[in-house]
């Protein structure tokens, strides 16, 4: 069966990994999302950042949301800055509901930008 999220992984500065994803990230995809970012945290060398590239995610359920907590919870015990880049939407209003934005180091839209109803 093929997964609902695709992930790619790749060194976009020095010291700085990138995960990129494509897709839906729901409890059908949790594990997945677990794998790649414990990789994104874990595998050598160790980065100074992970950036979670949320771009093409279409759709960002409470699982999901989760998985970014939790790798944001290992990311400050091992000293690495982690952050949500580029979320869309629904991920957006999801994040700002859950007061998780800033956590995730999502800044808040501008007041010139206006944001569509939920």
């Amino acid at each position: 069966m093929e997964s609902g999220l695709r992930i790619a992984s790749h060194q976009s500065a020095p010291g700085v990994r990138r995960v990129a994803l494509d897709g839906v990230a729901d409890m059908d995809t949790a594990d997945v999302l677990r794998a790649a970012l414990d990789d994104g945290l874990g595998a050598p060398p160790l980065p100074q950042a992970l950036v979670v590239d949320c771009d093409k995610l279409s759709f960002c359920a409470s699982a999901g949301l989760n998985e970014f907590l939790r790798a944001r919870m290992t990311a400050v015990g091992l000293g690495i800055a982690f952050r949500v880049a580029a979320p869309q939407d629904q991920l957006r209003r999801l994040l700002r509901l859950t007061e998780t934005d800033t956590l995730l180091g999502v800044p808040p839209v501008p007041a010139s930008e206006p944001s569509r109803p939920f």
